[in-house]
């Protein structure tokens, strides 16, 4: 079942990155520039300096900008997608682990105790956790093993 769920998680997420790649490849196929265009950051500083006026020192602010080098638009954007991915699997990960352990731990705490009653044990009784998805079943187990108690005394 988690591997199921994890399959599911990871073609999810190749599906996203492949329609990312397609929208970039068909960009550029009909003539986009999106992986072409260059990018540049500008950088304002404010910078101040001394300055004597009238025999007087004074302090002049003034400002200055700075280009970076230029990047590819794909530079900006795949490192985001891969770290969106990866997020997402973990996310996703674990939150496939939580859900399996709370489907699978009474299922197999209840076919435990159907093993002891059909070995013969008397007196078994399933016991869930108070919140478990699983009550309800738990009950009309409980009922059968105590009909079939019922029915061995007889």
């Amino acid at each position: 079942m988690i591997g199921r769920f994890l399959g599911a998680v990871l073609l999810a997420l190749a599906v996203f990155t492949l329609a990312t790649a397609t929208y970039y490849w068909i960009s550029f196929s009909i003539g986009g520039s999106v992986l072409h265009e260059d990018l540049v950051i500008y950088r304002q500083y404010a910078r101040s300096r001394e300055v004597e006026i009238d025999g007087r020192t004074v302090e002049q602010r003034y400002y200055e900008v700075e280009a970076e080098p230029p990047m590819r638009r794909w530079e900006l954007i795949l490192p985001a997608i891969l770290l969106n991915n990866l997020l997402l699997l973990v996310g996703l990960s674990a939150l496939a682990v939580w859900y399996a352990r709370r489907i699978s731990g009474p299922v197999h705490r209840m076919s435990f105790e159907i093993a002891r009653v059909l070995a013969g044990e008397y007196g078994i009784r399933v016991r869930l956790r108070r919140n478990d998805e699983f009550q309800e079943l738990a009950g009309l187990i409980n009922r059968l093993i105590i009909r079939i108690e019922e029915e061995n005394r007889e």
